[in-house]
């Protein structure tokens, strides 16, 4: 996993003394229902799903991806990935289910659902392995962390009540400055296939990789229900029924689809892998040079995709 600490030294250390600090929490506040546990707990795991299955498949899946792309995939802490059955007993679970919140990058740590009481064991095995595989990739992507520079406080009441705050500056192929501002706008994906929001185009990325390295793997499962027939096309990014999955419908439609269209439009799986690489090293000088001899035209990189007003807070990150 690489994470860089940016500016002068006193900065950097306070960086990684204050990562460091809430990296020692135990991530369980960031659960959102209730009896959650972490992936460590085999007794209570293997209740739900198959866990000899799970790291099984995990540790040949996240080997093939590395294999395939010419990356390395740290993966997060079992002890720092939560779990729970939804208590509802007609909730479907999993993925999408809106309490769900994945990767958190402050604590190093994942909360997800799992698939709900009315599938199989085996089917709910796939699925976790689905939402672990995806946030190990988001683990492994690289980022940077800068502490901003903020003016003199207005009054000795608002100076008194201040601490030196940390912002994360580069998240894959990625900025934002210190006040939040996105180098890449959200509009973009509006004109996929010619652009795209960075953002979602990593997200998109991370989700067709998983979904190929998994049906490589565990395509064959299954399935005993109708509900668990739309769960598996899901989960390997096939066409689906969105009446029981609305809220999988909906990230297909606004995530999976343009980030699929953007990438066979600029070169298919030589492009993706190189868009994860870039990722994952930080490093964007192989990306860029890619779309200057694409198209033909200097600094096509910041034409397509930086916003006008978008400025860095301090001196350029050098990608």
């Amino acid at each position: 996993m690489g994470e860089q600490y940016l500016g002068p030294d006193t900065d950097q250390e306070y960086i990684k003394t204050h990562l460091a600090a809430i990296r020692k929490l135990d991530p369980i506040e960031i659960t959102t229902l209730p009896k959650p546990f972490n992936i460590a707990d085999t007794d209570r795991l293997s209740t739900f799903i198959d866990v000899k299955m799970f790291w099984s498949c995990a540790i040949s899946v996240i080997a093939r991806l590395e294999q395939q792309y010419g990356v390395k995939i740290d993966i997060v802490q079992p002890e720092r990935y939560y779990t729970a059955l939804p208590p509802e007993s007609d909730a479907t679970g999993g993925f999408h289910d809106q309490r769900s919140l994945g990767y958190q990058y402050w604590y190093q740590a994942s909360f997800v659902v799992m698939l709900g009481k009315m599938v199989s064991k085996k089917l709910r095995t796939v699925e976790l392995l689905r939402d672990f595989v995806h946030d190990c990739l988001h683990h492994s992507t690289f980022r940077s962390f800068r502490r901003a520079a903020r003016i003199p406080a207005k009054s000795p009441s608002e100076a008194k009540h201040r601490v030196p705050e940390v912002y994360r500056e580069q998240y894959g192929i990625n900025f934002r400055n210190e006040d939040g501002l996105s180098y890449s706008s959200p509009e973009l994906t509006k004109r996929s296939p010619e652009s795209i929001n960075l953002n979602l185009l990593m997200d998109g990325v991370v989700v067709l990789v998983t979904a190929w390295a998994l049906q490589a793997e565990v395509g064959n499962i299954e399935c005993v229900s109708t509900l668990e027939t739309e769960l598996k096309k899901e989960i390997f990014i096939e066409s689906f029924e969105g009446v029981s999955l609305r809220h999988a419908r909906s990230f297909h439609d606004s995530v999976t689809v343009p980030s699929k269209l953007f990438i066979e439009n600029w070169g298919g799986n030589y492009f993706t892998t190189l868009v994860l690489q870039s990722m994952i090293s930080g490093d964007l000088i192989r990306l860029k040079q890619f779309f200057e001899e694409r198209t033909g035209i200097e600094n096509a990189w910041e034409k397509l995709f930086k916003r006008p007003e978008f400025s860095f807070s301090t001196e350029k990150p050098i990608c």
